[in-house]
């Protein structure tokens, strides 16, 4: 495929960025790069726990309450971006998040994460739907606090499906929400 080829287009926005460890002399600044990367990565676990198990309380804990979103199907502020997901989630039978690849870049008390995810999104045994798989993309800029890290802003890019997506419904579509109109 060429440069110019437009299938490149999701994969021409990447750009590596990930923090080097400190030297190895640097005993205590390799022991924070480590507990730093540790902590971040559990990020992503206690979110995909939470969303797999439908627990609110965990995905909320990932976030500062500041977050902004620009997701697949919603954008905006942290409580609507939540909802949003919550109400979708009820429509299957079961979901299982994989967090495969991470690239973790460290500045200060600021950083930022590109994680890739596969999403199962699995149909009840009597649905005439086919399961939905959504090979998806975070990049999450991330400020920490206190003595934890926490995701300040979400972009979520979708790189592939299987499955319809987003997921029929009778009636008017439940996910993405209809945004409400400014002017009311």
């Amino acid at each position: 495929m060429s440069g110019d080829d437009p299938r490149n287009e999701k994969r021409r926005v990447m750009q590596l960025r990930e923090s080097h460890a400190p030297p190895a002399s640097d005993t205590e600044g390799t022991i924070r790069w480590l507990r730093d990367r540790e902590l971040i990565k559990s990020l992503y676990d206690r979110y995909a726990f939470g969303v797999d198990s439908i627990d609110f309380e965990i995905v909320r804990s990932v976030f500062h309450p500041d977050c902004a979103v620009v997701g697949i199907a919603e954008e905006g502020g942290l409580d609507d971006y939540l909802a949003g997901i919550e109400e979708a989630l009820h429509q299957w039978e079961a979901t299982m998040h994989f967090v495969g690849n991470q690239y973790i870049e460290i500045d200060g008390d600021r950083g930022h994460v590109e994680s890739w995810v596969v999403g199962y999104h699995m149909e009840a045994d009597d649905s005439p739907l086919d399961h939905l798989v959504l090979g998806l993309r975070y990049m999450d800029d991330l400020v920490r606090v206190a003595d934890d890290w926490k995701i300040i802003r979400r972009e979520a890019a979708k790189q592939w499906h299987t499955g319809t997506f987003p997921r029929p419904s009778v009636g008017p579509p439940l996910y993405p929400r209809p945004r409400p109109d400014p002017k009311d």
